[in-house]
Formats: structure tokens, sequence, C-alpha cells
């Protein structure tokens, strides 16, 4: 079983510098980088345009607001919007395949932050130790992808792996726990499969009954 990773202990994405304190950080709501706005914003507007018209007037969310967070280097600020974004878009027919997407496309610009060693060496190593390193850095950049309050357990399981990503982002309501479950699902498929070349199936684990802030995923190692 590997040890879980707190992610209030300051983790950080390698390579970048400890962020000043955002003004917009609210007490008793998650921080996240901004990049999980600007991803989720990009889907939105693709996806459901008329939703994404809503949240630029209502909540003043903008690709270009975000995008420009990122540019001068913003690593922290509050996810009160992004939250509030989520459930705005949560009972859009298509909204799971909104965070399918986004979870996507949140690791995959991750994955250009990552240290070329670990890039260059994961595709060489053994298929168990790709999955455990894969795993391994996935959990090291969870602020980066799963908010400030996010507490990720991984324990081998029958062939496989339980993944349980507690008080991430988006799982706090049930209007929004399927499209949490949707955005974490991609978010270490995309990891496994796509950046260390894992054959992998990732699903939803089951459950016993729902739980609020929990979302739970079943990774099965293929033959």
């Amino acid at each position: 079983m590997l040890a879980p990773i707190n992610a209030q202990s300051a983790i950080r994405p390698i390579g970048l510098a400890v962020p000043p304190i955002q003004s917009d950080i609210c007490v008793g709501v998650p921080s996240c980088a901004p990049l999980i706005q600007h991803e989720l914003l990009k889907t939105v507007r693709h996806q459901i345009p008329h939703a994404y018209a809503r949240a630029e007037r209502e909540l003043g969310l903008s690709i270009s607001r975000t995008h420009e967070l990122i540019e001068r280097r913003v690593e922290i600020i509050s996810a009160a919007k992004a939250i509030r974004l989520a459930r705005l878009i949560a009972y859009e027919p298509n909204a799971t395949d909104v965070f399918d997407e986004t979870g996507r496309n949140v690791l995959r610009t991750l994955n250009n932050r990552f240290p070329g060693i670990f890039r260059n060496t994961v595709r060489s190593l053994p298929r168990s130790l790709r999955s455990r390193m894969a795993l391994a850095m996935t959990r090291h950049v969870a602020n980066s992808f799963a908010g400030s309050f996010n507490h990720i357990i991984t324990e081998s399981h029958k062939g496989g792996v339980l993944v349980t990503i507690d008080k991430g982002v988006f799982s706090d309501r049930l209007d929004t726990l399927n499209c949490a479950q949707a955005y974490y699902r991609q978010v270490f498929e995309t990891m496994l499969q796509q950046v260390a070349f894992v054959d992998c199936e990732v699903s939803d684990a089951r459950r016993s009954r729902t739980r609020l802030n929990t979302c739970n995923l079943e990774i099965v190692w293929e033959a």
C-alpha cells in the first residue's frame, strides 16, 4: 500500500516557485491552480456555449482572464468560482463529458511541466515501475488538479489499484459528484495511458453508498 499524501503540506508542481498568497483566496474555501478554471472554461465554451455566456455574465469568468493569470504565473487562486461554475453546468445533459475533457486537458498541460528527466525516463522502465512512478507523480502534483484540501490514497487491490480522492474540488455536493468522478477518472487515465504508456483500465469503483467529498476509482492493469 502506498502512503497517502496530504495536499495541505505545501506540495506544488516541480520546478515552480512558492507562490505569494493571492488576495482572492477565501478562508474555508479550497485554493486551486488557475489552470483548472481555464481548462474548464475552454471546454464549457466549446460544448455548452450558453453556459459559458452565463458564467461570464454572472461569475465574471472568462478565458481571457484565466489566461492572463496563467501568463502572469499566478499559481494559487480561490476555487470558489470554479466550484460555482461546476454547479452552474451540473444539470446540463453533457456535464460529465465536459469534466471528462477538462480532466484530460489539465493533465496534458501538467505533463509539459513535469521534469524532463521524468518524461524521458518513464517510458524505458518496466511496467510495474512505470505505473508506480506515474501514480507517485500524479499524487505529487495533486494540488494543481484537485485543490488544496485534497487527500489521495492508493491501495493495491485484485491485480490493480484502488484510488480514493478525498476532498477534491467539485466533489462537495451531490449535483457535482458525478462530474468530479469523470474529472478525476480522466486525470488518472491520461497520466497512466498517455504519459506513462501503461496498459490499464480506469473506472469508477463500486461503492456501498455515496459519500460527499469522496471519489473512488479502480485501476486494473491489462495483461
